[in-house]
């Protein structure tokens, strides 16, 4: 009996070291490593660039199938950092055996003989380069091996490359340095590239060009040993007048709208495709737009005004040309990352035009109907009297409807109201999407129509939108299907 419960209290024993060690014996698959978070590029509606927004690790990442490369960046990147990729395991054992000759007669370490899927391990698990750390690495690399195939091994990798800065993987390389698709680069970009990863620091671009061009002369020489190239063809490759994109802001146009647009675009329609995100946008509209109120903020910073935002829509389309949400979203001194655009504001006087359109609707009042525009008191139950005046504190005695709209006058407006009904007005406004407006009828009383309740400038141009399209709603469309196929992305209605 005394056996059998110790082979049982072994087994158990046994059956829970492989449960905990599970997670570490198991083959890596792809799925298991996707890259979900990449840094978002937009352009305007006419491939302008508007910025982009990286990852929240800070990072320049976009992530591109295998196919989508380049042969010649591809070519290059196997020549410069593991030659015989697709003919061994996760180990080069030749590899090992030679650089373990190296280091005898030359009494250090010349090389590490580390293939392309033990460096995808260690950009995977940040292991300590210590004895324990290659081992951990080694294991890690078998694992990878036993999931995945060399396509998918090779294509993680690319897509993780160190390439300067908080650059990774060679799809954001290629559009930051070059202003291009990775598919698109040629030798010349695609070697220059491949040199990099080797110690991004040291072989920065901006900074040490030469540096770099020595390390290409090795990519390229080993391109020709491998028989990707002749000697002519690498020779033209590393005389070729390369010139990389100056470094560019991250966010150049509407950084309002660029923050506020990732937060609306589901993820899964992000990792459709690399490419950047074609807005609607018109950046020189934008940036006109941005200039002007900036200019009238100067004019009227006497009267203590400070801040400002700004739409502007195509009624016709329902696209959103401009989105300006401060005077500026990185002086933080002056809390310029607020969104003016998205913020709820009391809208003082905006809200009249429906008033006066459900009304005339209603045949409440006609185009030629007389409204006083005299003293008036309204009693509040457990309130003082509502008396509604102008900012003039003026009366104009009997006006007809149109001077009375025209003229924004307060107490015509009340007196319409009250014909009206708060409780009918309010009910078309929430019609016309202002969803923010959720407190019942006796909340915002009469003073509905001067404001008394908080929209949001989103909330008013989308209803404007529907006057200019004579009572037609129609969604703000932010993005454009991309002007070059494939068409990964819709176009997003926005509410």
């Amino acid at each position: 009996m005394r056996a059998k419960a110790l082979i049982t209290v072994i087994v158990i024993l046994l059956l829970c070291v492989t449960v905990r060690l599970l997670p570490y014996l198991a083959p890596i698959r792809s799925a298991d490593i996707a890259q979900d978070k990449q840094a978002i590029a937009f352009t305007d509606r006419n491939g302008l660039s508007l910025g982009t927004l990286l990852t929240r690790n800070s990072e320049h990442t976009a992530v591109v199938p295998l196919n989508q490369v380049s042969p010649q960046f591809i070519n290059a990147i196997l020549a410069a950092e593991d030659g015989t990729f697709y003919h061994h395991g996760a180990l080069d054992l030749k590899a090992i055996a030679r650089a373990i000759k190296d280091a005898i007669h030359a009494k250090r370490i010349l090389s590490g003989a580390s293939t392309i899927t033990m460096q995808l391990a260690r950009m995977l698990d940040s292991l300590p380069r210590t004895v324990s750390g290659k081992t951990q690495e080694i294991w890690l690399s078998w694992r990878l091996t036993a999931g995945m195939n060399k396509d998918d091994i090779l294509s993680a990798y690319i897509n993780r490359l160190p390439m300067g800065g908080n650059i990774y993987g060679v799809e954001a390389a290629s559009r930051i340095y070059f202003s291009i698709p990775a598919r698109d680069l040629n030798l010349a970009q695609g070697s220059l590239l491949a040199a990099i990863p080797n110690n991004p620091t040291y072989f920065n671009p901006y900074e040490h060009y030469q540096r770099l061009k020595q390390r290409q002369k090795y990519v390229l020489n080993r391109m020709i040993q491998d028989g990707y190239i002749t000697k002519a063809i690498a020779q033209r490759a590393y005389t070729e007048k390369v010139i990389f994109a100056s470094r560019q802001p991250g966010i150049i146009a509407a950084p309002h709208f660029l923050f506020w647009l990732s937060s609306q675009i589901p993820p899964t329609s992000l990792n459709k495709s690399s490419s950047p995100i074609r807005t609607t946008i018109n950046r020189p509209l934008q940036q006109f737009v941005e200039a002007q109120l900036q200019q009238i903020l100067t004019n009227l910073a006497g009267n203590n005004v400070h801040d400002a935002a700004a739409l502007v829509i195509d009624n016709h389309t329902g696209e959103l040309l401009a989105y300006v949400g401060s005077p500026d979203y990185f002086n933080e001194a002056k809390l310029g990352r607020n969104d003016g655009v998205q913020a709820l504001r009391q809208p003082g006087s905006t809200l009249k035009p429906f008033l006066y359109e459900l009304a005339l609707e209603k045949s409440v009042i006609r185009p030629n109907s007389i409204l006083a525009d005299v003293p008036a008191n309204y009693a509040i139950p457990g309130a003082k009297l509502y008396s509604p005046t102008d900012y003039t504190r003026s009366f104009t005695g009997p006006v007809r409807v149109r001077v009375a709209l025209a003229n924004s006058l307060n107490v015509p407006a009340v007196r319409v109201l009250e014909k009206v009904g708060v409780q009918t007005f309010l009910d078309r406004l929430r019609e016309l999407g202002f969803a923010h407006l959720t407190h019942r009828a006796e909340y915002y009383g009469l003073g509905l129509t001067l404001g008394s309740g908080e929209v949001s400038l989103w909330e008013l141009a989308k209803a404007y939108l529907i006057i200019a399209r004579q009572g037609q709603a129609t969604p703000i469309i932010a993005t454009l299907p991309p002007s070059t196929p494939p068409p990964h992305l819709s176009p997003i209605h926005l509410p």
